[in-house]
């Protein structure tokens, strides 16, 4: 598959899974509550500005994650090679950074671990789909 074609759609998981992850019948509900929201507050903000920086940041991560996306791993599938790399190399960095702030804003544990369990589980998506389609590296004197 195309790189860049591979790194759009890669970019499209946060987008898909938040759309499911944070619907008020999924975490959605908890979320909102944990933050004093509402359905109808959440639409007053500038809806453009907010998915048009996700998906640019949601870019970013896919083309940074990508780099790493062609070397395989005997022995084991390229989704579960590539889930690993996007949750716990990427993932959990970004969990740990976003509940260490959570912390200081005063955010319930609630909010924290819905916002990291989500980051994990949307980059080891992106990992597992990047290094999926990834051309595997051609081993040196092969």
């Amino acid at each position: 598959m195309n790189a860049y074609l591979a790194i759009f759609l890669a970019a499209l998981i946060p987008m898909v899974l938040g759309y499911v992850w944070y619907h008020p019948k999924v975490f959605g509900g908890a979320w909102m509550k944990s933050l004093g929201l509402t359905e109808e507050s959440l639409k007053e903000g500038n809806m453009a500005v907010i998915f048009g920086l996700s998906t640019l940041i949601s870019l970013f991560l896919a083309w940074t994650m990508n780099r790493y996306a062609s070397h395989t791993e005997p022995g084991m599938s390229q989704f579960v090679h590539g889930f690993f790399h996007g949750a716990y190399s990427m993932g959990l960095p970004a969990a740990l950074v976003l509940i260490s702030n959570g912390l200081f804003q005063r955010n319930t544990m609630t909010n924290l671990l819905i916002n990291a369990a989500y980051w994990i589980v949307a980059l080891g998506l992106m990992g597992s789909f990047l290094y999926s389609v990834a051309a595997p590296e051609v081993a040196a004197g092969g």
